[in-house]
């Protein structure tokens, strides 16, 4: 390794951005020694590789404090920072700053036909919204709902415990939800939802309600100063300690692609994902997956299609992974497709060592189909893509045979093709539950009419079409049918011909979920 790749490794180690210093509200970036508690730092920025997506939504850095809203029966109050001289009473709800990478405690008071007895949740931040541009963080908070039930299993030995994550838009479960009440799905056990929490998106903050009442001296020593920002309070000081959990609120940069992108506030719709569009065998269209769009057309005897640009939309959308364990050590699982619970009599865990050695074998070949069909040239900001068929000449008793291959019409954008632009409204400041409209041009850029248009978009699991909301300033049949993420594919059939250098434009309602 020589001096130059040293140079570039340096920022990856130490988290610097270069021509930039990197943000930290604590005396030194290097986190203090990890709590005794074993668990993996899975909430971190970058802890699970981000999806594929044509154009990834700009973003900010992490934001120094997580906004966090407690959800109770009325009548409950919240404190912050019990103990100690710093303690504060809010009535629920109420929605506080926290800033990550540390354990906090509060105290739940006035619990319903509970008047003398109090709860103490455990809350343990592990990461942070990474706003967009004009979004202001403090609006998207991470909910703790307390449902009576909940109180009442905490108030009588059960241990819950909630991982809180932010939910990547891909791999979104397509159902309503509100800001206030996130979706629950459960978990046997707390490494399980983890592990779960970590597959559909970034942990930001593990909650645990029903364990031990903390002493004083607990309750003192988390009790940082300078760590929570109250309702109505407008600024929060330096903290008084630095964090014991490994957050420290830096973007992962690389030295030669730069950033790495946060992908889970936004969720997109528009261009061409995953599996490329194109005309398949019969004139189908393949290739058309969650999120993108397509327009079919025909030029001349030829079935073509074009694919739009990309929009994004930032909602972040938090659900939960849920865990509980009864005062006998007894864990319940419900699931969506079943109410099923399980009991044992005791709950015990060995990890046992492989008594023998598996022998590993690399593989000692390597195989490399190259196929001579296909010639990429660039010019300017264009690419322009030509398939060749490959043909093979036979002969048999004089005759002879060829046969020839071809690959699929897959899409091709460059001139004089058809120009396809998607935008949405509102851009900005959406929350769940909100209506967003979006509209879709399209003009042919050919010098040849195109015929039987048909536009379709398929949306995300996050986004539910708002029926009979469909226009169009051409005559049009609108149809919708599912597709495979739990959504719908909005289908714009659109018959006549349309002249070089006409155009038109469709548009919809959708709810964002």
């Amino acid at each position: 390794m020589n001096f130059a790749t040293l140079v570039l490794m340096a920022p990856l180690a130490t988290g610097f951005h270069p021509g930039k210093a990197a943000r930290c509200d604590t005396a030194a970036c290097a986190p203090a020694a990890a709590p005794s508690r074993n668990y993996l730092n899975l909430g971190m920025p970058g802890a699970v590789p981000p999806p594929l997506i044509a154009q990834p939504c700009p973003a900010l850095p992490p934001a120094p404090l997580l906004a966090v809203k407690f959800v109770a029966p009325n009548g409950v109050r919240v404190t912050t920072s019990p103990g100690s001289a710093g303690s504060k009473m809010f009535p629920a709800p109420a929605t506080f700053g926290f800033r990550p990478g540390y354990i906090y405690r509060v105290e739940l008071g006035g619990l319903p036909n509970r008047p003398d007895e109090t709860l103490y949740p455990e809350i343990e931040v592990r990461g942070s919204l990474a706003p967009r541009p004009g979004m202001n963080y403090m609006e998207y908070p991470a909910t703790i709902n307390l449902s009576d039930l909940d109180i009442a299993k905490a108030s009588a030995g059960s241990l819950i415990t909630k991982v809180v994550y932010l939910e990547d838009p891909t791999k979104a479960v397509p159902v309503k939800t509100t800001a206030d009440r996130p979706l629950e799905q459960f978990a046997d056990q707390e490494d399980e939802a983890i592990r779960a929490a970590a597959d559909s998106g970034r942990i930001v903050m593990i909650v645990r309600i029903g364990n031990r009442k903390p002493t004083d001296k607990e309750l003192q020593t988390l009790a940082v100063e300078g760590t929570i920002l109250g309702p109505g309070e407008m600024s929060l000081g330096r903290p008084a300690a630095a964090p014991p959990l490994a957050w420290c609120g830096v973007q992962l940069y690389d030295p030669i692609s730069g950033p790495k992108p946060f992908l889970e506030e936004c969720l997109t719709d528009g261009g061409d994902t995953k599996n490329r569009l194109g005309i398949r065998d019969g004139g189908k269209l393949g290739g058309l997956d969650s999120t993108d769009v397509s327009l079919e057309y025909t030029s001349g005897e030829k079935r073509k299609v074009a694919t739009s640009n990309t929009v994004c939309i930032c909602v972040p959308r938090f659900a939960v992974q849920r865990v509980e364990v009864n005062p006998n050590g007894l864990y319940f699982a419900y699931r969506l497709e079943a109410g099923i619970q399980r009991m044992a009599t005791s709950s015990a865990r060995a990890n046992s060592w492989p008594n023998a050695v598996t022998e590993r074998l690399k593989p000692v070949g390597l195989e490399l189909p190259i196929r001579p069909m296909q010639q990429v040239s660039r010019q300017g900001a264009e690419v322009l893509r030509s398939l060749t068929a490959v043909k093979a000449v036979y002969k048999v008793d004089g005759v002879q045979v060829v046969k020839s291959s071809v690959e699929p019409d897959e899409i091709v954008n460059f001139p004089n093709e058809m120009i396809v632009t998607k935008s949405v409204e509102p851009a900005n400041g959406v929350k769940i539950g909100d209506e967003v409209t979006f509209t879709i041009k399209f003009r042919n850029d050919t010098t040849k009419p195109v015929s039987d248009l048909v536009l379709s978009d398929s949306l995300s699991p996050r986004l539910e079409y708002v029926p009979g909301s469909a226009q169009s300033d051409l005559p049009t049949n609108v149809t919708t049918q599912p597709n495979a993420d739990g959504s719908v594919v909005v289908r714009f059939e659109i018959p006549g011909t349309l002249e070089p250098g006409q155009a038109g434009l469709v548009k919809f309602k959708a709810k964002v979920r």
